[in-house]
């Protein structure tokens, strides 16, 4: 049995020896441009619509709200009732994402000032930026952009942007 003993340890060296070659030798990966994730950011559980002039959720620890105010002009006044808005969110690489659920019909139009509200829930409070987009309709022509916003910092409060419609 000794005389295989120098035999077996020379085997062994030597396929350990290939092993460790085989598995040092493998191809230099290419470098990769990191692919930014999917926008999946969406508000809370299920953002839900304020009901038309219902009040707001009590405040206190329970969130906040975001408000649209829009002034039409004389020309612009037609696209009341049927003004769509979105809500969009902005990603690190600046790209601007449509926040699922945040769209919609104007809630009311009283004269010539169109009003939005959404709920915050308060996981969501201090995030950003946003911006609000009008719409003249549900898939149609982009009327107006706002201005980029925050969430609201605190429960209870409602981050209000206004935006105007020129004739």
């Amino acid at each position: 049995m000794r005389k295989w003993l120098p035999w077996l340890v020379l085997n062994f060296c030597i396929l350990a020896a290939v092993s460790w070659l085989a598995a040092g030798a493998t191809p230099a990966q290419q470098p990769t441009t990191p692919t930014p994730p999917p926008p999946t950011w969406t508000p809370g559980p299920a953002p839900t619509k304020t009901p038309q002039g219902a009040p707001l959720p009590a405040a206190g620890p329970s969130g906040g709200a975001i408000e649209l105010q829009v002034r039409f002009g004389p020309a612009t006044l037609k696209y009341g009732p049927e003004a769509w808005t979105v809500v969009q969110w902005q990603d690190a690489w600046g790209d601007w994402h449509d926040v699922e659920g945040w769209r919609g019909t104007l809630d009311e139009v009283v004269s010539a000032e169109g009003t939005k509200i959404w709920w915050v829930y308060r996981r969501d409070l201090g995030k950003g930026p946003f911006r609000w987009l009008v719409y003249d309709r549900a898939g149609g022509k982009l009327l107006v952009a706002s201005q980029s916003f925050n969430l609201p910092g605190i429960s209870g409060q409602t981050v209000k942007v206004q935006v105007e419609l020129e004739p």
